[in-house]
C-alpha cells in the first residue's frame, strides 16, 4: 500500500518532550528540514507503490531523508540506522516529533526501496538540493548555464582480478551448485584448485612464469571439465544455474588479449578503466560524468556511462542531463583536454583546457581556469560521499549510487551555508566592540615595530 504520511505515535509519546522543546532551532539540520519540499518526493514516488495491496508502507520522507544522511556522513546502511537512533537532529530531519530508541526501518528495506524506485525517479533528489541552493540564494540561475564537466571512475566492490583467483573462484560456485541441486560430479576439483591456486601466486613472486602459466593452464582445463559434467547432467537447467553457466563458459573461453574480459564473477558488467593516473595504473569499475558549476561547484548533473565510452561521446548526454534537473539551458561547458574531438552539436559554447586565449574576455579566461576545481570536488565525492567504491548491485546500482553521492555532496553544502555559527557571532557583536577589538590589534602590531611609542600616540 501507499506510505503513510506521518510517523505512526504511541499513546506513550503524549508523555515525552517534543523536539520542538529540545533541539536548537538555528542547527543546520534543523533550518534544512524546514526548507525541504519533503511533499514533492511523496507525490513524485507515488506511482511506485499499490494503492490497496499489502500493507502500509514506512513514509517516504524517512527513506528519503535516510538516504540523503547516508550519503553526506558516508555511512552505509546499517551504520546510518545506527547513527539515527542516537542523533535526535537525524530524527527530526526524518520527520519525527519525539525521541525514538529503535531504527524506523531494517537496512534491507533501503536495498528494496532503492531497486523499486530506480535511478532515473531518484534525481528528484538531486533536483531538489539545487532548488534549495537557488531559493536560499547560493547560486543564482545564471551560474547554472555555466558548467564544468569531467569524467572519473566509481569502482566497484570487487578485488584485484587474477586468471588464478577467477578459475577457482569459478570451479568452487560451480561445485556448491551441483551440491545444491544433488548432483553428483565426477570430480569437483576444488581441492587441487585451491592449492594450484596457491602455487601460482608462489611462482609470480619468485617470477618463475613458466611454472605459473603450466599452473593456470591445468586450473583452466579443470574448469572445462567441470562445466562440461554439469552440462551433460543438467540437460535443462534452471534460470540461477544458466547465468552461472554462461558466466563461467564465458570466463574459460575468454583469452589474454581480448578486450571485453570478465573480471569479477557476481559483477560481470565491470570494466578496465586507465585514466593515466601515476598511483593507479587500472581501476575496475564503471565511468561516470560529474557536471558542477563553474562558480561555487554546486552538483548539477550526474551520468553513468557504460561501456568505457571516450570522453567526448559523453559531452551530450551529461549537458542534457544538466538541463533537465536545473531547468537551464547550458551556454558555456568547460572541459580538459580529453574531451577533444567531442560530438556535442548543440547550442552551448564548449570551452576546452589549453586553448587559446586570444581575443577572450577577461571574465571568460577566469571561468577557464577555474575548470580545475572540479578535480578536488570529485576527490571529497569519493573520500565523503560513497562515490569512491559502490557496493550496489549491477549497473542500477552504480546509476543510483552516483546520483545519490551527488545529492549527499550539496547537502553537505547546503548545511555549511545554514550553520549560522559565525554569522550570528558578528551580526550580534555590538559595533563598539567590533572597534576597540580592531584598534587594539593595530595598536598590539605597532607597538613590537620601531617607533612604537610615537606611533600609539597618534592612535590615542
Amino acid at each position: 500500500m501507499k506510505p503513510i504520511l506521518r510517523p505512526i505515535s504511541s499513546q506513550l509519546q503524549l508523555f515525552q518532550s517534543h523536539f520542538d522543546q529540545l533541539l536548537n532551532p538555528n542547527h543546520p539540520l534543523v533550518q534544512l528540514a524546514n526548507r525541504i519540499d519533503w511533499n514533492r518526493f511523496q507525490i513524485a514516488l507515488e506511482d511506485c507503490y499499490s494503492p490497496d495491496l499489502g500493507a502500509p508502507a514506512k513514509s517516504v520522507r524517512v527513506i528519503v531523508g535516510l538516504l540523503y544522511l547516508k550519503h553526506a556522513y558516508n555511512l552505509s546502511d546499517e551504520g546510518v540506522l545506527e547513527c539515527w537512533v542516537e542523533n535526535p537532529y537525524w530524527q527530526y530531519f526524518c520527520g519525527f516529533e519525539t525521541m525514538q530508541h529503535t531504527p524506523p526501518i531494517h537496512s534491507t528495506s533501503l536495498t528494496k526501496w532503492r531497486n523499486r524506485v530506480g535511478a532515473e525517479r531518484l534525481k528528484i533528489l538531486l533536483q531538489e538540493t539545487v532548488d534549495l541552493a537557488v531559493n536560499n540564494n547560493q547560486v543564482t540561475k545564471a551560474e547554472l548555464a555555466q558548467v564544468t564537466v569531467d569524467t572519473t571512475v566509481q569502482e566497484k566492490n570487487v578485488t584485484y582480478p587474477t586468471d588464478s583467483k577467477l578459475y577457482l573462484r569459478a570451479i568452487t560456485k560451480l561445485a556448491r551448485a551441483a551440491a545444491f541441486r544433488d548432483i553428483t560430479l565426477r570430480q569437483s576439483y576444488v581441492r587441487v584448485a585451491k592449492h594450484a591456486a596457491i602455487m601460482a601466486g608462489r611462482y609470480a613472486h619468485a617470477k618463475q612464469y613458466k611454472r605459473m602459466h603450466r599452473t593456470l593452464r591445468k586450473m583452466r582445463t579443470w574448469l572445462g571439465r567441470v562445466l562440461r559434467d554439469l552440462r551433460r547432467k543438467v540437460p535443462l537447467p534452471d534460470v540461477m544455474l544458466i547465468g552461472l553457466l554462461e558466466v563461467c563458459e564465458r570466463l574459460h573461453a575468454q583469452q589474454r588479449t581480448d578486450k571485453k574480459k570478465l573480471y569479477s564473477l557476481h559483477e560481470p558488467e565491470v570494466q578496465c578503466i586507465s585514466k593515466g593516473k601515476a598511483r593507479v595504473r587500472y581501476e575496475f569499475g564503471q565511468k561516470v560524468s560529474i557536471a558542477t558549476t563553474n562558480r561555487g561547484n554546486w552538483i548539477v548533473g550526474a551520468e553513468l556511462c557504460t561501456n568505457n565510452p571516450f570522453d567526448g561521446h559523453t559531452l551530450a548526454e551529461a549537458i542534457a542531463g544538466v538541463e533537465k534537473i536545473t531547468g537551464v539551458s547550458v551556454t558555456q561547458a568547460y572541459v580538459d583536454k580529453g574531451y577533444r574531438g567531442h560530438n556535442y552539436k548543440g547550442d552551448a559554447t564548449v570551452h576546452i583546457a589549453g586553448s587559446s586565449n586570444r581575443g577572450v574576455s577577461t571574465a571568460t579566461k577566469k571561468r577557464r581556469r577555474r575548470r580545475s576545481a572540479i578535480e578536488p570536488k570529485i576527490g571529497h565525492m569519493k573520500s565523503e560521499n560513497r562515490l569512491g567504491r559502490c557496493y550496489l548491485a549491477g549497473l542500477k546500482g552504480d546509476r543510483i549510487n552516483v546520483l545519490l553521492a551527488a545529492a549527499g555532496s550539496n547537502l553537505r553544502k547546503l548545511l555549511r551555508a545554514f550553520a549560522p555559527a559565525l554569522k550570528n557571532w558578528l551580526l550580534c557583536w555590538p559595533k563598539q566592540w567590533n572597534l576597540a577589538y580592531f584598534r587594539n590589534k593595530i595598536a598590539y602590531k605597532l607597538s613590537s615595530s620601531p617607533r612604537s611609542e610615537h606611533r600609539l600616540q597618534l592612535i590615542g
